[in-house]
C-alpha cells in the first residue's frame, strides 16, 4: 500500500508542477517538451528533490511504451513502399554517414571502437515525437520536407531493432563466442519477423470482430492486450518493451482501425508521455551540467550543426530542391527519444559509464529543447534565399478544400452521392466495421473512426477541410464532434442533424453553423404532402413550406447571429446537403416521372405563349396533361399546341424531377427579368 501511495503522490506532484510550468511556458510560447524537461529538473533529485526517480520510473516506462506504440501506428507499410526511395536510399545515407562520422571522431579522441559505434547509434536518431507533432500542428506533414523527414524517421526507428539486438555483442557479454552471438542476432531478428508477420495478419481480424460488437470498452481492452502482449513477446527475445510496442503499432498500422486506436489511447498516452519526458529531466544532474556548461553547450552546437550538414547531404543526394532539403535537415538535427531507450540499455550493459551517459543526456535535452525554435526559424531563412523553389513546391502539396462526412447511413450515403456528382473531394468517418469494409471494397474514401476524437479528425485533415457534415443521430456524440471540430478548425462550416427542435439551441452554441432537425423536417414534409394532395401549385407549396420552416425556427429556436445571412435566405442555403439527402427521392431521383402543378406568373417567359411555342416536350421531355384556367372551375384537359397560357393558369405536367426543376424558371418572374425561352431542339422525338 505504501508503494502504491508513493506512486500516486509522485504522479500528483509531477502533474501539478507540470501544470504550473506549462501554463507559465505557454505565455512565453515555450514548447511543451521543454516544459516537461523543466518539470523533471525542478521536482527531481537534482532539483528540489520532491520525488525520487524510482517513483515515476514505472509510469515513465508505460508512457514511452504508449508513445512508441502510437508512433508505430502512424508508420503505414503502404506509405513505406510509396516512399522507398527516401526511406531506403536517404535513410541509409543519413544513418551510415552520421554513425560513421561520430565513430571516427570518438575513436580519434581515444574511445574504444565498440563504445564509439554505440554512441554513433545514439546520435544518428532524431525525435519522431517532436518533429511529427510540430508538422501536424503546422500542416506541413504533406509538404515535401515533411514527407522526407517522415521517411528518414521511419528508417531510423526501424533500425533500432538490430541496434538493440547488437547491444550484447558491443558490450562483450556473449562470452567471446562471435559465431554464437551472430547466430543469436540472426535468430532474434527471425523470431521478431515471425511475430510481426503473425501480428500483421491476425491483429486486424481480431480488431474487426471486436469492432463489430460496437463496444468501446472491449475495443480499449483489445488495444491494451495487443500493445502490451506483443511488447511482452518481443521482450522474451531480448528486445525492450518500448521497441516491442513500436513493432506492435506497425502491425496494426495497416488495418482499418489504426486511427480509432490512436484516438482511444491518445489522452492516456499524452499524460504518460509527459511523465516520460519529466523522468528524462529528473535524470539530469544540474551540478554536473553547471560544471561542464561550456563543454555541453559547445558539443550540442557542434552536434546540431554536424547532423544538419549530414542530413542535408543525405537528402540532397536524392535530388531534392535545396529549400526542402534544408528544412528537413534542420528538423532532424536533434537526438531522439529512441536514443534515451537505447542509451539506458547501453548504460545497463556497461557500454557507457555514468559520466558519458550524463554528457549524452545533457546534450540530448539541449538539442531537443532547441529544435522547436530552430524549426520555426528555418522557413524564414529558406524563404529569403530559396523562395521561388520552396513556394513552387509548397503550392504543389496544398490540398483542395474537402468535406468530411460523419456517419454513412442513408443521409451520409446521399450526401456522398451529391458530392461525388459535383466532383467535390470528401472523406467518410464511420463506426460500423461491416460498412467500412464493404464500402472501402467499393472504392469509397471511408475509414473506421470516432469523429469526436482529435486523432481521427487529424487523419481526416480537418484543419484544411471546408465543411463537416454530421449525419449520426446520437446527440452526445454529435456534441463531442462539434466541440472537437470547432476547436481544431475555427473556420470550418459545421452542418449537423438533431432529432428534436429543443436540442438545436445547444448545438448552435457549441459551434454548429446549421442544424437540420428531424422533427421539423418531418412536420414540413407532412405539410407538403397535404398541400400536394390538394393539387396546389408548386410555388404555393414552396412558399408555405418556407413560412412554416421560418416559423418553427423563430418559435422554438434562438439562433445565434453568426453571419449576415438574412433569415429569409436561411432555408434556401440549407436546402443543403442533409436536406437533399433526407429528400433523396425528390432531389436526386432522375428516373421516376412525377406529376406537378405549376402556376403561370404574370410576365414570365411562357405567359401569353402557345404550348407549341414553348417546346416543353422537345427541350425538357415534359408533357402537359391539363391546363386549369384562372377563375374557371373546369380544366382544359389534354390541351393541343394552340392552347395559350395566360396569367394565373395552372399547368399540370408530368416528367422527371430534374427536368421539372430545369423547366420551372420559365414559369417564374421576379418583376424585372424573366428566363428566355430556349430554341426548340431538333430531335427525332420532337
Amino acid at each position: 500500500m505504501g508503494d502504491e501511495a508513493a506512486i500516486i503522490s509522485a504522479l500528483v506532484v509531477v502533474l501539478a508542477c507540470a501544470l504550473v510550468v506549462l501554463l507559465i511556458g505557454r505565455k512565453f510560447r515555450v514548447p511543451f517538451i521543454i516544459g516537461y524537461f523543466l518539470t523533471g529538473i525542478i521536482v527531481g533529485p537534482f532539483g528540489l528533490g520532491l520525488i525520487a526517480e524510482e517513483e515515476v520510473s514505472m509510469l515513465a516506462e508505460l508512457g514511452v511504451i504508449l508513445l512508441m506504440f502510437t508512433i508505430g501506428l502512424e508508420i503505414s507499410l503502404k506509405n513505406l513502399l510509396a516512399m522507398k526511395k527516401i526511406v531506403l536510399i536517404g535513410g541509409t545515407l543519413q544513418l551510415v554517414l552520421t554513425t560513421a562520422a561520430v565513430w571516427a571522431v570518438m575513436v580519434a579522441v581515444g574511445f574504444s571502437s565498440s563504445v564509439a559505434l554505440f554512441i554513433g547509434f545514439l546520435v544518428a536518431h532524431s525525435s519522431t515525437a517532436i518533429i511529427m507533432e510540430h508538422y501536424q500542428k503546422s500542416g506541413e506533414v504533406d509538404s515535401r520536407h515533411g514527407k522526407i523527414a517522415l521517411g528518414l524517421l521511419i528508417f531510423q526507428d526501424l533500425n533500432v531493432v538490430p541496434m538493440m539486438l547488437a547491444v550484447p555483442f558491443l558490450a562483450g557479454t556473449g562470452g567471446g563466442d562471435i559465431v554464437g552471438e551472430m547466430v543469436s542476432f540472426v535468430a532474434g531478428l527471425a523470431i521478431m519477423m515471425v511475430i510481426l508477420v503473425a501480428a500483421i495478419y491476425l491483429v486486424p481480424k481480431l480488431l474487426r470482430h471486436v469492432a463489430l460488437t460496437r463496444s468501446s470498452e472491449l475495443f480499449i481492452i483489445s488495444i491494451v492486450v495487443i500493445c502490451f502482449g506483443i511488447a511482452w513477446l518481443m521482450s522474451l527475445n531480448g528486445v525492450s518493451l518500448a521497441l516491442g510496442a513500436f513493432l506492435a503499432g506497425i502491425a496494426i498500422s495497416g488495418s482499418d482501425y489504426s486511427h480509432e486506436v490512436v484516438g482511444q489511447i491518445m489522452p492516456l498516452r499524452d499524460i504518460l508521455t509527459g511523465v516520460f519526458f519529466v523522468s528524462i529531466g529528473m535524470m539530469l544532474n544540474l551540478s554536473y551540467l553547471w560544471e561542464h556548461l561550456l563543454l555541453i553547450a559547445g558539443l550540442a552546437a557542434v552536434l546540431l550543426l554536424g547532423k544538419f550538414v549530414l542530413n542535408f547531404i543525405s537528402v540532397k543526394a536524392l535530388g531534392v530542391a535545396t529549400g526542402a532539403a534544408i528544412l528537413s535537415a534542420v528538423g532532424l538535427a536533434q537526438i531522439g527519444e529512441f536514443s534515451f531507450i537505447l542509451g539506458s540499455t547501453g548504460l545497463a550493459a556497461g557500454i557507457l559509464d555514468n559520466e558519458i551517459y550524463q554528457i549524452f543526456l545533457a546534450i540530448s535535452i539541449v538539442t531537443m529543447a532547441a529544435t522547436p525554435f530552430l524549426v520555426q526559424l528555418a522557413p524564414g531563412i529558406v524563404n529569403k534565399y530559396f523562395a521561388p523553389k520552396v513556394e513552387e513546391e509548397e503550392k504543389q502539396v496544398v490540398k483542395a478544400d474537402h468535406e468530411i462526412i460523419v456517419g454513412y447511413g442513408l443521409a451520409g450515403q446521399y450526401v456522398s452521392k451529391a458530392l461525388k456528382r459535383m466532383d467535390i473531394p470528401y472523406i467518410i468517418l464511420e463506426l460500423n466495421a461491416d460498412t467500412v469494409a464493404r464500402e472501402k471494397a467499393r472504392g469509397e474514401n471511408i475509414i473506421y473512426g470516432d469523429a469526436s476524437r482529435e486523432a481521427v479528425l487529424d487523419y481526416a485533415e480537418i484543419r484544411t477541410a471546408k465543411t463537416i457534415v454530421i449525419t449520426i443521430p446520437h446527440m452526445e456524440s454529435v456534441k463531442g464532434i462539434i466541440t472537437a471540430a470547432r476547436r481544431m478548425n475555427p473556420q470550418i462550416s459545421i452542418i449537423t442533424r438533431s432529432k428534436f427542435i429543443a436540442e438545436t439551441a445547444e448545438l448552435y452554441h457549441l459551434g454548429a453553423d446549421e442544424v437540420i432537425v428531424d422533427e421539423r423536417e418531418s412536420a414540413i414534409q407532412i405539410f407538403r404532402r397535404i398541400l400536394m394532395s390538394k393539387n396546389m401549385p408548386v410555388q404555393d407549396i414552396e412558399q408555405f413550406s418556407k413560412e412554416i420552416r421560418t416559423e418553427l425556427y423563430n418559435t422554438y429556436i434562438n439562433i445565434p447571429q453568426k453571419t449576415s445571412i438574412p433569415d429569409d435566405d436561411r432555408s434556401t442555403i440549407l436546402d443543403s446537403l442533409l436536406v437533399r439527402a433526407k429528400r433523396a427521392d425528390e432531389r436526386l431521383s432522375s428516373e421516376m416521372a412525377q406529376v406537378e402543378q405549376i402556376r403561370v406568373e404574370d410576365g414570365c417567359s411562357v405567359c401569353g405563349k402557345k404550348l407549341c411555342e414553348i417546346h416543353l416536350r422537345a427541350n425538357y421531355g415534359i408533357s402537359v396533361l391539363a391546363v386549369k384556367r384562372y377563375g374557371e372551375a373546369d380544366a382544359v384537359v389534354s390541351p393541343d399546341g394552340e392552347t395559350i397560357l395566360l396569367k394565373g393558369d395552372t399547368v399540370v405536367v408530368i416528367g422527371e424531377q430534374r427536368a421539372l426543376g430545369r423547366m420551372l424558371p420559365l414559369f417564374l418572374c421576379d418583376g424585372t427579368t424573366c428566363c428566355e425561352l430556349p430554341a426548340r431542339k431538333e430531335t427525332p422525338s420532337a
